[in-house]
């Protein structure tokens, strides 16, 4: 007889208020950058386009100075991997579009538009221990509803169009006039090989 094999899933992992906040944190600088700056939105957008990682992280280290940034793109969009011990390990944080719905397409006006959106999420995310501690705990409780509560009580943009939970985060979709596709900026759970 052939014993059977039984496949489990890992356990699933969740940020705390700690690592949300730190990610938000150092994402932060950069955003700003987006936003106030378009010579470098401009820049950063053809990069992201071009898969151009070389440049990516040589412009993402004139906001964030990150000797080793986790950083990736795959042409329609980019996410940076922040580091934390097991058994999170990384936490990531994103703006990009889905897989299959453009090829080689990153938009200025959208990334932008975004930035500006979402840093006052950010700011209450690294500055408020008991919004980002509820934050963490709708995450974890899978309580969509009050997530989405949550974010809309800092983004105010009315691109907003979603907030869904994602792996061990969420997302938030925007649609902006004159753009192609939704883009999604992201916090979730990053996976080792």
């Amino acid at each position: 007889m052939i014993p059977s094999i039984r496949r489990t899933r890992p356990a699933a992992v969740f940020p705390g208020a700690g690592e949300l906040s730190k990610t938000a944190a150092l994402m932060i600088p950069f955003y700003r950058k987006i936003a106030r700056d378009e010579r470098y939105a401009l820049q950063w957008s053809a990069a992201v386009r071009k898969a151009d990682l070389t440049r990516m992280l040589r412009l993402f280290r004139q906001t964030v100075p990150l000797r080793n940034p986790g950083l990736s793109t795959s042409g329609i969009g980019y996410f940076l991997d922040v580091e934390f011990p097991a058994p999170l390990q990384l936490y990531t944080n994103g703006t990009s579009q889905r897989p299959g719905s453009a090829r080689f397409q990153f938009s200025t006006k959208a990334h932008r538009t975004i930035a500006r959106a979402v840093l006052p999420l950010y700011r209450t995310m690294r500055d408020s221990r008991p919004f980002t501690r509820a934050l963490a705990e709708a995450i974890r409780r899978g309580n969509r509803a009050l997530v989405e509560r949550l974010v809309r009580s800092r983004v105010h943009s009315r691109h907003l169009h979603s907030v869904t939970l994602i792996e061990s985060g969420f997302a938030m979709g925007f649609r902006i006039p004159g753009v192609n596709n939704t883009y999604f900026n992201e916090f979730f759970r990053g996976f080792t090989g």
